[in-house]
Formats: structure tokens, C-alpha cells, sequence
């Protein structure tokens, strides 16, 4: 099914993101994602970058952490402002 922008994301660790944007590289689907406290305010210093995983109807992210990807994801999220 995948993801789309203004979905609220719980990760197994509990932490919460809001996705924001959402960007196409090589193939693969990444979101600009914010992050949220219990009461899913929006915290502000907690931005992260997501990649999609698709496996038949279930859906995962991780968080980008490669710099080379990240530096080419924000190129992206910042020209679509």
C-alpha cells in the first residue's frame, strides 16, 4: 500500500513521525518526517529522513543515514519548498 504525506508513523521503538514530504531517488521513495510527543505536537529539532520498504501489503521505513544520500535527499526536500 506505502505511505503518504501527513501519515503519523510509530516506530518499534515507539517513536513518533509525521511524514511531511515525499521524494523519488533511484528508484526507492523517501519522506521528510518530523518528529512528535505523546500528545503528537510536532517537535521541531527532531527531523528525520525515511526510506520506504513495500514487502507484498505490509510496509516498513528506516532512517536514512548514509550523509552522501542524505546531502542528495535535502537538495530535493529543500527545492520542493
Amino acid at each position: 500500500m506505502g505511505l503518504k504525506i501527513n501519515m503519523i508513523l510509530v516506530l518499534e521503538n515507539d517513536e513518533q513521525y509525521i511524514t511531511l514530504k515525499e521524494a523519488m531517488l533511484h528508484g526507492k521513495k523517501y519522506f521528510l518526517a518530523m518528529g512528535l510527543n505523546q500528545n503528537k505536537q510536532v517537535l521541531p529539532d527532531k527531523i528525520v529522513i525515511l526510506e520506504e520498504h513495500v514487502s507484498g501489503f505490509d510496509t516498513y521505513v528506516s532512517k536514512v543515514i548514509q550523509s552522501e544520500l542524505l546531502m542528495d535527499l535535502t537538495r530535493i526536500f529543500k527545492a520542493q519548498v
